[in-house]
């Protein structure tokens, strides 16, 4: 893995039993996902003209009402389809923790990536591992809508991996 977030293990993580409740982890690997892509180096990032001009076939005119967007906002991004993961050893208060990210898989429409806790001192401690199934989509239409090649490049740059498009 390429990419290495430091959790902040909080107090309000915590559950009655001095250790990071089960849910937590989902927070904490949405944050790692977050930092992965701020990492990425996308010459030009997708901008939402781009996006549009590439995907104007797409576009029905229908707003779809359950995903909010402004005339401001990104009207493409991804959304979480899948979300998993395995608890390998309690997480508590005093332990320093990271999370490794990487992606696995890039389809036509979709980005795998796995996600790994570990100690920060003891890297063969691995706290729980995950794996989330995200979908580039269009937020006005709600639907999956092809993958930007500037991103599918990003990616490909930070993994030093080639992810060719699916047939």
């Amino acid at each position: 893995m390429n990419v290495w977030y430091p959790v902040q293990i909080r107090f309000r993580d915590l559950d009655p039993l001095a250790h990071v409740n089960n849910t937590v982890y989902f927070t904490y690997f949405e944050e790692a996902r977050s930092y992965y892509f701020d990492q990425l180096q996308a010459d030009p990032w997708p901008s939402r003209e781009e996006d549009q001009a590439v995907h104007s076939s797409e576009e029905s005119g229908a707003q779809n009402s359950r995903i909010q967007t402004t005339s401001i906002g990104a009207h493409y991004g991804s959304l979480i389809k899948e979300n998993e993961c395995v608890y390998h050893l309690p997480l508590i208060r005093a332990d320093k923790a990271e999370i490794g990210v990487r992606v696995t898989r890039i389809g036509r429409t979709s980005i795998i990536m796995e996600l790994q806790i570990r100690d920060a001192r003891d890297h063969s401690r691995i706290f729980a591992t995950g794996k989330t199934v995200q979908v580039w989509c269009n937020y006005h239409t709600g639907r999956p809508t092809p993958v930007p090649p500037a991103l599918r490049a990003a990616i490909e740059r930070m993994e030093g991996e080639a992810f060719p498009l699916p047939e």
